[in-house]
């Protein structure tokens, strides 16, 4: 059987682990913490989690998160916070409020895993499609305008007395101008 020791130092030394008090005032802070938030634990200990707060959650998602952990429940979510030095960096956190005998909250127990360069990705990916979005709207209209311009044209001959063989040919390019048209409008309509 594996001492419960192992597990809170196996825990400390891959993850960022912090522990409040009832008030949320930070009691013990470990190394990861130290690092990734670029604070000595002095001083940490004795301040809440306000001091990474980066101001890109609004007040309802810590109030949310309070009022779970509160009511002694489990709370995770993902944590944007601003180093010391004013770098970003992301958290997968979970806080689990530790109850005495009573069913009292003791303490908080955060556990984190940075995700920052997930969370880069992710912006990344999200700009570029974006881009590509855009790139397509912008290239959609270029192609509209000769499609329209087509149409007219075309247009002129519907009223020309036409051979079988010239009609056939004019029915099968109105055809498809008109689906090319079609394929252009889902593009704008999706872009935007």
């Amino acid at each position: 059987m594996i001492r419960s020791e192992f597990y809170y130092s196996l825990l400390d030394k891959l993850s960022i682990v912090a522990i409040t008090d009832r008030q949320g005032k930070i009691v013990y802070a470990n190394d990861k913490f130290c690092e990734i938030s670029k604070y000595s634990k002095e001083e940490l200990i004795g301040s809440s989690h306000q001091i990474v707060n980066s101001g890109y959650h609004p007040t309802s998602f810590f109030k949310e998160l309070w009022e779970t952990i509160s009511s002694g429940e489990l709370w995770r979510g993902e944590i944007r916070n601003k180093a010391k030095d004013g770098s970003i960096y992301w958290v997968d956190t979970f806080i689990i409020p530790e109850m005495d005998e009573s069913h009292k909250i003791q303490n908080y127990y955060s556990i984190r895993i940075d995700i920052t360069k997930r969370k880069q990705q992710e912006f990344e990916l999200l700009r570029r499609k974006e881009e590509l979005e855009e790139i397509a709207l912008m290239q959609s209209h270029q192609v509209r305008r000769p499609v329209a311009n087509i149409l007219g044209l075309i247009d002129l001959f519907e009223y020309q007395k036409l051979s079988d063989h010239n009609a056939s040919i004019y029915d099968m390019l109105k055809r498809s101008i008109n689906e090319l048209e079609g394929s252009i409008k889902d593009i704008v309509e999706k872009a935007e």
